[in-house]
C-alpha cells in the first residue's frame, strides 16, 4: 500500500480522535484502530463525508459493546444496562451493592465484572489497573493499600507489568465467576 495513503489515513484518524476527546488510553487505541481501518478502506471521496462516516463508526463503540457483552453473557441488553454503564469512555457498575462477606471479596467480584465488561464488550485482553481502581472508587470499594493485593490473591485474575504499568485480565475461572455472578444479578 502506498505510504502517502497510510500517512493520510493516520492523520485523519488522529484528527477524529482529537474531536471525540477520548481520554482513556485503551479506548483511544480501539477508536484509533477502527478509524485507521475505516480511512484505509475508503476511496477518495470528499473528506468531510469520510470524517462523518468514521465518526459514526467510532461512536458506535458503545453500541458494539452492548451487543458483544450480551452475546458473551447470554443476557439481554436491558438487563446488562441495569448492571453496567459506560461513563466518560469507562465501564462502571450501576448496581449499588456487590456480593461478598468482606471488602476483599466485594473488590474481587467488582473487578471480575469490570474486567468481563472490558474483555467481552470491548475486546480488551489487558486492562490498566487505573481503570479498575476508578470503577472500585465509583462503587465505594477502593482501598489504596489493599486493592491490588486483594485481586492478585485470587486465581480469577492474571497480572502483568509493575506498579504504574500494572494490567489485569480474567483467567478462565474468573470469566466463569463473572458470568455466574451476572446471572445471579439478573434474577434479583
Amino acid at each position: 500500500m502506498d505510504q502517502e495513503i497510510i500517512k493520510k489515513a493516520i492523520e485523519q484518524a488522529n484528527n477524529l480522535i482529537e474531536k471525540l476527546g477520548i481520554e482513556d488510553t485503551e479506548l483511544k487505541k480501539i477508536a484509533f484502530s477502527k478509524a485507521v481501518d475505516y480511512f484505509l478502506g475508503q476511496k477518495e471521496d470528499s473528506g468531510k463525508s469520510k470524517t462523518m462516516s468514521a465518526l459514526s463508526l467510532v461512536t458506535n463503540i458503545e453500541e458494539d459493546f452492548w451487543h458483544r457483552l450480551s452475546e458473551a453473557a447470554g443476557m439481554e441488553i436491558e438487563i446488562l444496562k441495569d448492571i453496567f454503564t459506560i461513563k466518560n469512555s469507562q465501564i462502571l457498575l450501576v448496581i449499588s451493592k456487590i456480593k461478598g462477606k468482606t471488602k476483599a471479596d466485594q473488590q474481587r467480584y467488582l473487578s471480575a465484572l469490570i474486567l468481563f465488561g472490558y474483555h467481552e464488550g470491548l475486546n480488551l485482553d489487558w486492562v490498566a489497573a487505573k481503570l479498575l481502581a476508578e470503577a472500585a472508587n465509583h462503587s465505594g470499594l477502593y482501598d489504596t493499600y489493599k486493592f491490588a493485593e486483594n485481586i492478585t490473591k485470587s486465581d480469577w485474575f492474571r497480572t502483568k507489568g509493575k506498579t504504574k504499568g500494572l494490567q489485569y485480565k480474567l483467567s478462565a475461572s474468573g470469566i466463569n465467576e463473572a458470568k455466574n455472578y451476572l446471572k445471579e444479578l439478573a434474577t434479583l
